[in-house]
């Protein structure tokens, strides 16, 4: 992320998701279904945990707040090498280390396959037959088909210009999607169950260049974020097994994260230090690409040692820092890498268009 994108408030809202998924997973699901072993679960899932899961969509809205931010003096060619810099080498340690772990403890049953890594390596798994070597992987690829409409609206001139006009129709037609249509195709290309949060976050940005009519569709993608989010909700009663999702409370969870995060892009506190609280962000990232499968063999090795409750705090320590030490020790340098070798690859495409013919 640019600079001039880091918000202190962001920052502290990204642990706070990542955090809330965290209890999602360990407090709720591997409750409900058994993935942590029978010493771990299932159990009496936590009442609030079960709503842990909306971390996901404020990502979503901080995406689109940020991506919004970074995008501005880029052309599509410096913005795609600043995404994948950012998360594709963070992203293969990350899955590496998650395969060796699943490796380590075939008891937990997950797939584990040298195609299956292979395909992971793309961050496109599911397209190339194979599954994710981690559950929580769906959401990466939400972001980059996010990423992909992005780029391909700045190449045809429509994302700096009408950026607005571009959420406004996103939001019709997902709203036409979940109200009538119901096309599973256009769920997954246009990503019409979480297109109010990525539009909010675009709006925050857009309402403070002072862009005509966004705060009029700012609210109309608040408004469409709570209703898709407990449609959303609704699906999942099916999926874990009877276990209420109660519309009200995930409506209220929403509208109130969304107005906080409104609040956080404008947080000006001098009291937090920029350095630690920035890394914290950028570590919520690996965070959440381990804290899951790995999560769960953690609980399945150290529950019939320490206990649930001595468990939970290792775990959580222990991804806490290893995804700080990729943040220092990978992201970085491995950035700077793939920034040289895309200017790279720039340079030598404009030394052969300057090239003369014959």
């Amino acid at each position: 992320m640019s600079a001039a994108a880091r918000r202190p408030g962001l920052d502290v809202m990204r642990v706070v998701a990542v955090a809330a998924v965290a209890w999602f997973h360990y407090g709720f699901r591997m409750q409900v279904t058994g993935e942590a072993g029978p010493a771990a679960g299932p159990g009496d899932p936590g009442d609030w945990a079960r709503f842990g899961y909306l971390g996901v969509s404020v990502f979503f809205a901080i995406s689109g707040y940020v991506i919004s931010i970074s995008t501005e003096g880029r052309d599509p060619f410096t913005f795609a090498v600043a995404r994948v810099a950012r998360l594709w080498p963070v992203y293969v340690a990350a899955m590496t280390l998650t395969a060796l772990v699943t490796l380590a403890v075939p008891a937990l049953g997950f797939p584990l396959s040298l195609p299956q890594y292979l395909a992971n390596l793309t961050m496109l798994a599911p397209l190339l037959g194979q599954p994710f070597m981690d559950g929580a992987y769906w959401s990466i690829v939400a972001e980059i088909l996010f990423y992909g409409w992005v780029g391909l609206l700045m190449l045809v001139g429509l994302w700096s210009r009408h950026q607005v006009l571009v959420a406004l129709a996103w939001l019709a037609v997902a709203t036409l999607d979940q109200a009538v249509i119901g096309s599973d195709v256009l769920r997954r290309l246009l990503l019409t169950d979480f297109a109010g949060f990525f539009a909010f976050g675009m709006m925050l940005r857009a309402c403070e260049r002072g862009e005509a009519g966004a705060r009029l569709v700012l609210l109309a993608a608040f408004v469409q974020a709570i209703a898709a989010a407990v449609l959303f909700a609704g699906g999942l009663v099916e999926v874990y097994r009877g276990e209420p999702f109660p519309p009200l409370a995930v409506g209220g969870i929403v509208a109130v994260s969304l107005v906080v995060l409104a609040l956080a892009t404008r947080l000006q506190a001098p009291w937090l230090t920029a350095g630690p609280v920035t890394v914290a962000g950028r570590a919520t990232y690996p965070f959440y690409l381990l804290h899951q499968h790995v999560g769960y063999a953690g609980f399945f090795l150290l529950v019939p040692v320490i206990g649930l409750a001595g468990s939970a705090a290792v775990i959580l320590a222990g991804v806490a820092l290893v995804s700080l030490l990729l943040t220092v020790g990978v992201e970085r340098p491995a950035a700077r890498l793939v920034r040289g070798a895309g200017e790279w690859v720039r340079m030598r495409a404009l030394s052969f268009r300057r090239r003369p013919v014959g």
